[in-house]
């Protein structure tokens, strides 16, 4: 029993020595943005199947609905913004909302001896206007807030090589199919991105197996494999998709909503557009989608009579 005690002992103390060093790796600033903007940040560092990460969520309390937003630690390149001196650091975390959307980029100067760690100064800069807030009235904490919502996926989710696919249908007694699963594997475990979707239009069992149901495609133009999934065809035969991009930053697949107004795509890689062709009984609808900051949007519209 003595043994029992003095195993259940020193459990506790590596627990407790494991707690404590996870601790002392988190950084936690909180202060204003602009003088006005509450926000809280909270970051840690974890290695993760050949990488060190740094990620963690920012959080807005006097937001109208406040919710965690994750962000994660890129190398900054411009060298005019990297800090200078011993002991002298700097964070660049990019904000990232459920969709994969950049929404925002932080840059906090800080010095640490020892893991002792004081802010300097830092800014947040909006991606798509260019506008930089100074943060003020900063402090640094170290107890886990209570809005933390847990590690990210980042730090326990595996590269893009070993994210694997398979799919198969339903179908009706006669050999009609109707709809398609797709299944999405991370290292071998299946993934909530796993879904069901009914088919557009009339295919046959037999025809199955002379269609490209899954490809592997780049979508979005930075030469890492995607993920597009045919589910049908439209009244007048044009092709339609749906579509999930790879962030090899969070680690993680979106799903791409605008995929699905797109028919028939065309891929642009010198421009890097994305062109939708609709036939229509009154004409030809042609929409033209770019990447901004993570997320596909419509750029262009126009129509053209058909001959």
């Amino acid at each position: 029993m003595k043994t029992l005690f003095s195993f259940l002992a020193l459990l506790l103390a590596c627990l407790q020595t494991a707690m404590a060093q996870d601790l002392n790796e988190m950084k936690g600033f909180k202060g204003l943005l602009n003088g006005k903007t509450a926000v809280e940040i909270v970051v840690s560092e974890k290695y993760n199947d050949g990488d060190w990460i740094t990620a963690g969520y920012c959080y807005y309390p006097k937001a109208k609905t406040p919710a965690p937003i994750l962000v994660v630690a890129t190398p900054e390149t411009d060298k005019k913004l990297l800090p200078k001196g011993e002991n002298h650091y700097m964070l660049k975390l990019v904000e990232y909302q459920p969709d994969g959307e950049i929404t925002g980029i932080f840059r906090i100067w800080y010095t640490e001896v020892e893991g002792d760690y004081n802010f300097q100064r830092g800014t947040w800069t909006n991606p798509t206007t260019g506008k930089v807030m100074q943060m003020s009235q900063v402090k640094q904490f170290y107890d886990v807030p209570e809005w933390y919502p847990g590690e990210p996926a980042a730090f326990t989710a595996p590269k893009r090589e070993a994210w694997s696919f398979k799919h198969h249908f339903d179908q009706e007694r006669d050999g009609w199919l109707t709809d398609i699963h797709v299944d999405i594997y991370a290292g071998g475990k299946k993934s909530p991105l796993s879904f069901e979707e009914p088919l557009c239009g009339a295919f046959e069992a037999p025809r199955e197996t002379d269609l490209t149901w899954v490809t592997e495609d780049d979508i979005n133009f930075d030469g890492i494999p995607d993920l597009k999934v045919f589910i049908g065809m439209t009244t007048r035969a044009q092709n339609m998709y749906k579509a999930f991009v790879w962030n090899p930053v969070t680690r993680q697949f979106y799903p791409v909503e605008a995929f699905e107004e797109i028919q028939e795509p065309d891929f642009d890689k010198k421009a890097k557009t994305i062109t939708s062709y609709a036939r229509d009984v009154d004409g030809l609808y042609i929409d033209v989608f770019k990447w901004k900051n993570g997320v596909l949007k419509k750029v262009s519209s126009k129509k053209e009579s058909l001959p």
